[in-house]
């Protein structure tokens, strides 16, 4: 049987292609990721992850919008024809009509939603179709389609789920101490942030929101100002005890690595601090005293170290030993 619907002829150099919405159920009927398989159903459900497609059909049923185009190439058992007077083209409903070039998990996402039961007829996906691509044009267009693409920088990501108020309650948290750190003039790490996008020499706010989620996750935050002063307290210790050994802070906290370390092993000094004095918490001194014993020794090999769970370990043990003399 064939199916006939709408569709905009698109000239792209020696390319010609085809722009339509096609509905659930053709989505789910005539597309395969490798149709010329002897079963492209099985394969398709073979080579693809059920999770993330499943993941693609909730969201859909829940009200979600997915506008990107599905890409196709129509294949000789797809029997294509584009009629360019009515502006329409026609094809054989097969799973092995189409191959996908761009869009497996979206398909696949569709047609688990599709065998739900889901059968709304204004749930319309857009779809763009070649017709006239050999398997080595499908081949070159799949890899250009995956590796040209450049994926949105995480840390603008984040930045977007806080303007579409979907940060969880730890994010929003996050959000606000990187802010404090960010603004205020005596923050130890002023200038040396970035909110949007990854770049050399400052701290990523995806970086940022990995060392720190360590600190969230050891204690109760009631108040992020009061986390800020702590741990900037502890920052200008580190700065000063690292500097006196010749250790560039400015150059060393802007490391990823350095920078999760640092933070990490603040926590074992922060609970220290406040086993034995609570109240000068947001005292460089009283972090310095502590800082004494762990950043010492070959301490840029330790800060450079890309084990860095190993690292903080290390150094939360050589802030617990201590020179007691009997």
């Amino acid at each position: 049987m064939k199916e006939s619907f709408s569709a905009s002829l698109i000239i792209q150099g020696r390319h010609k292609f085809y722009s339509l919405t096609l509905p659930i159920n053709i989505i789910a009927s005539c597309c395969s990721p490798n149709p010329r398989t002897e079963d492209p159903q099985e394969g398709f459900q073979r080579s693809l992850d059920a999770t993330r497609a499943d993941s693609i059909a909730e969201y859909i049923a829940n009200g979600g919008v997915i506008p990107s185009s599905i890409i196709l190439s129509a294949q000789a058992s797809a029997d294509f024809e584009y009629n360019s007077g009515k502006k329409t083209l026609s094809f054989s409903n097969d799973l092995k009509s189409f191959l996908i070039i761009d869009g497996q998990h979206r398909v696949y996402g569709f047609r688990k939603l599709y065998e739900r039961g889901f059968d709304d007829r204004k749930l319309r996906i857009p779809v763009v179709i070649f017709s006239d691509l050999t398997p080595i044009d499908e081949a070159r267009l799949f890899i250009d389609v995956n590796t040209l693409q450049k994926p949105v920088p995480k840390e603008l990501l984040l930045d977007i789920k806080k303007l579409a108020e979907t940060e969880n309650a730890e994010e929003e948290m996050l959000d606000l101490i990187f802010t404090t750190f960010e603004k205020n003039s005596t923050s130890a790490l002023a200038g040396k942030l970035s909110r949007f996008e990854k770049k050399r020499n400052l701290i990523s706010k995806v970086t940022f929101y990995e060392a720190f989620k360590l600190i969230l996750r050891a204690f109760d935050i009631s108040s992020p100002q009061r986390l800020f002063e702590i741990v900037n307290a502890y920052l200008f210790a580190a700065q000063d005890l690292l500097n006196s050994q010749s250790v560039d802070f400015d150059e060393i906290i802007v490391k990823p690595t350095s920078f999760k370390i640092l933070i990490g092993h603040s926590k074992a000094v922060i609970a220290m601090i406040f086993d034995n004095s609570p109240d000068s918490a947001s005292m460089i001194s009283e972090h310095k005293k502590y800082l004494k014993r762990s950043l010492n020794g070959n301490i840029v090999s330790v800060l450079n170290n890309r084990a860095t769970i190993k690292s903080i370990e290390l150094l939360d043990n050589k802030l617990l030993k201590r020179n007691i003399v009997i």
